[in-house]
């Protein structure tokens, strides 16, 4: 196909519950894809035929135009898809094509890793192992989001590493927003400085040493709220929490540029999505040295050792007194996520595609 002619398969499976995280990177990429080749076809194989209408008003709020490019087709048709490559863009290939070539995008391997010791994670981690592997097996390129992803995937399931290529996330859809008002922070009563953290409760994700250092911070007087957006609410346990539930984007993106800074303590991320919509609204991020997070922060955030509480809470020190420090953060970060754009995204994995495509024609 070139850049002619293309009819792209999708696996649109999780397309319309999937909101955040993947699915912004999905949504995206999907946007941008049509403005990049106009010719493009692209078929979305769906799980029920129900889905077939929402997700048709859904596409319409993501771009108008989208839905010139869409047909839609049933589960059970994807094995024997006539697409010149099917994208299978959830982290697992889960219903693999007999004909097409296939490219599967990876956002990270914490399924399969011991991140959380519950008894329970034993079994999720076994299967999440086995369903890499056999993606590694049938995909022919596979889309990593980040340098460290790409490595994980090599170190840890031997990934043959001609078939990867790395193509970051962006987060310029997050603009930032022209209010300052916040009803958010109306609602919690918090009108002074604050810490922002986004985010499940997951094991990785490593609040347990954020909260660790903002009881560091509050036992040498520092009573500095910590307003955490994160589905499911708990009561009580942390005084200094104030818990938002989900927020929609343009008042997440007031959040970032208001907060203090977006404390982001994860142990292990394949990207990291919201320290890169912070920067890109004019936000300053402390976040931890592990996994992904340098690669994406650059020079433009404070690091620390994710398991350091007492490292934390200096650094959120920092933040509070040194207001040459934030504002020397907001620039730096203003310019790092200039690195990220969902066009080049976008280019780099159609790119991705004509290579897998071409696979077909040898």
């Amino acid at each position: 196909p070139g850049a002619g002619l293309m009819h792209l398969g999708v696996d649109a499976s999780r397309l319309l519950r999937d909101r955040r995280g993947m699915g912004r990177s999905v949504r995206n990429i999907l946007r941008w894809l049509p403005r990049l080749r106009p010719s493009l076809r692209i078929t979305l194989y769906v799980k029920q035929a129900r889905d077939i209408e929402p997700l048709r008003q859904y596409l319409a709020t993501i771009d108008a135009t989208l839905g010139a490019h869409v047909a839609y087709a049933q589960w059970d048709a994807l094995p024997d898809s006539d697409a010149d490559v099917v994208w299978y863009p959830w982290n697992w290939i889960t219903q693999p094509t007999h004909t097409a070539p296939m490219v599967v995008s990876i956002y990270d391997i914490a399924p399969m890793l011991l991140l959380d010791g519950r008894w329970w994670k034993v079994l999720k981690r076994w299967r999440a192992r086995r369903l890499y592997a056999q993606t590694l097996e049938y995909a022919d390129r596979v889309l990593a989001c980040s340098t460290f992803t790409s490595q994980e995937l090599v170190r840890s399931l031997h990934a043959d590493p001609d078939r990867l290529r790395v193509t970051l996330l962006a987060s310029d859809d997050f603009l930032p927003s022209p209010q300052t008002q916040s009803d958010t922070l109306d609602r919690l009563h918090v009108d002074g400085p604050f810490f922002l953290t986004v985010g499940a409760h997951d094991a990785r994700k490593n609040l347990s040493t954020l909260y660790r250092a903002m009881e560091i911070l509050h036992a040498r007087g520092e009573r500095v709220p910590l307003v955490q957006c994160s589905p499911g609410q708990e009561h009580g346990r942390y005084p200094f929490v104030k818990f938002a539930g989900f927020v929609e984007d343009q008042e997440l993106a007031t959040l970032y540029r208001r907060a203090t800074a977006l404390v982001f303590p994860s142990r292990y991320e394949g990207f990291g999505l919201p320290v890169a919509e912070a920067m890109s609204t004019g936000g300053r991020v402390v976040c931890a040295d592990a996994s992904s997070l340098p690669e994406v922060v650059g020079d433009a955030a404070l690091l620390f050792p994710w398991d350091d509480a007492e490292a934390l809470a200096s650094q959120l020190t920092r933040m509070l007194h040194d207001a040459a420090l934030r504002d020397q953060l907001t620039q730096a970060g203003l310019e790092q996520s200039k690195k990220f754009t969902w066009s080049e995204t976008a280019r780099q994995t159609l790119n991705v595609f004509d290579e897998a495509a071409l696979l077909r024609h040898r």
